[in-house]
C-alpha cells in the first residue's frame, strides 16, 4: 500500500556505511585537490555515520604518473594524517579506465576493492563502446579477477541490451548514488532507477570528487520504499567487500 509514494533518504541512512568508490585521496586526480579539503570531508562524513571508505583514485592515461607504487605511498601518508582525528577506516583501491594503459596496470597488479585481491573497479569511455573493453575484461577474468563496472548508468552507449550482456558475462555493477538525483543528467537518472529496480546493481558508491554536489543534491533524492530497501542491501554488500 502507498508503494507509489517517494521519500527522502532517512537522516541516519549512512550510519555504519561503507563507501567503495571515492576520489578523496588528495592531489592525485580530478578529485580533492588538497589534504585539508579531504580531511574536512572525512569529518563531515563521519558526522553522517560513515564508518569505512575505499579510496579509488583514477588509473588512466590522463594521469600517467599514477601507478601502484606511487599511489600506495600517497595513501599511506594521507592515512597516517587522517587517523589522528578521524575514526573512519580507510582502504586503498583504484578505478581503472579500460584503455591503452590498462594492461600495464594489470601487469603491475591492481589495487582491488576487496582484501582477497579479486574485485577490480573498471570504467569505460562515456560515449563510445569499443570491442577492446570486452577483450580487456576477458583477460582479467581469465586471471580469476572480478570486474566491477563503475557507474554503468552513466555510459551513453549502454542500454538494456548492453547491461544484459554484461550481466551474462558475470560483471558486477557499482551504482553512483547521486545518479538518482540527476547529477549526471536525466538519461543516467532514468537508467539508475531501471538498474536498481531490476536488481542489477551489486554495490553503491559516492564517486565523491568534492562535497558541494552532496550538500546540494543528496536532499533531492526521492525514492520509493522498495528502492530505499534495495540501496540498503547494496550498502550491506559494500561492508562485505571491505571486510
Amino acid at each position: 500500500m502507498f508503494s507509489f509514494l517517494k521519500h527522502n533518504l532517512p537522516k541516519d541512512f549512512f550510519r555504519g556505511a561503507c563507501d567503495v568508490h571515492c576520489h578523496l585521496l588528495p592531489g592525485v586526480d580530478d578529485g580533492f585537490p588538497s589534504a585539508e579539503k579531504s580531511l574536512y570531508a572525512l569529518k563531515k562524513l563521519e558526522e553522517r555515520g560513515v564508518k569505512k571508505m575505499i579510496l579509488t583514485p583514477h588509473f588512466m592515461n590522463n594521469y600517467p604518473s599514477n601507478n601502484r607504487e606511487s599511489i600506495t605511498a600517497e595513501f599511506e601518508a594521507f592515512k597516517a594524517e587522517a587517523e589522528k582525528d578521524c575514526q573512519i577506516e580507510l582502504r586503498l583501491g583504484g578505478e581503472y579506465m579500460l584503455e591503452g594503459g590498462f594492461m600495464e596496470h594489470f601487469k603491475e597488479g591492481f589495487l582491488t576493492l576487496d582484501k582477497a585481491g579479486t574485485h577490480v573497479l573498471c570504467e569505460t569511455s562515456y560515449m563510445m563502446y569499443e570491442k577492446e573493453y570486452t577483450n580487456m575484461l576477458y583477460e582479467i577474468m581469465c586471471d580469476e579477477l572480478q570486474p566491477v563496472i563503475a557507474h554503468p548508468e552513466r555510459y551513453v552507449y549502454a542500454g538494456k541490451d548492453v547491461y544484459s550482456r554484461w550481466k551474462d558475462k558475470q560483471y558486477k555493477f557499482q551504482m553512483n548514488l547521486l545518479s538518482l538525483a540527476g547529477v549526471y543528467g536525466e538519461p543516467a537518472r532514468e537508467k539508475s532507477h531501471y538498474l536498481l529496480n531490476e536488481g542489477m546493481y551489486d554495490y553503491i558508491g559516492s564517486d565523491m570528487h568534492g562535497l558541494d554536489n552532496f550538500r546540494r543534491f543528496l536532499p533531492k533524492i526521492k525514492l520509493k520504499t522498495k528502492e530505499i530497501d534495495a540501496i540498503a542491501r547494496l550498502l550491506e554488500n559494500n561492508k562485505k567487500l571491505f571486510d
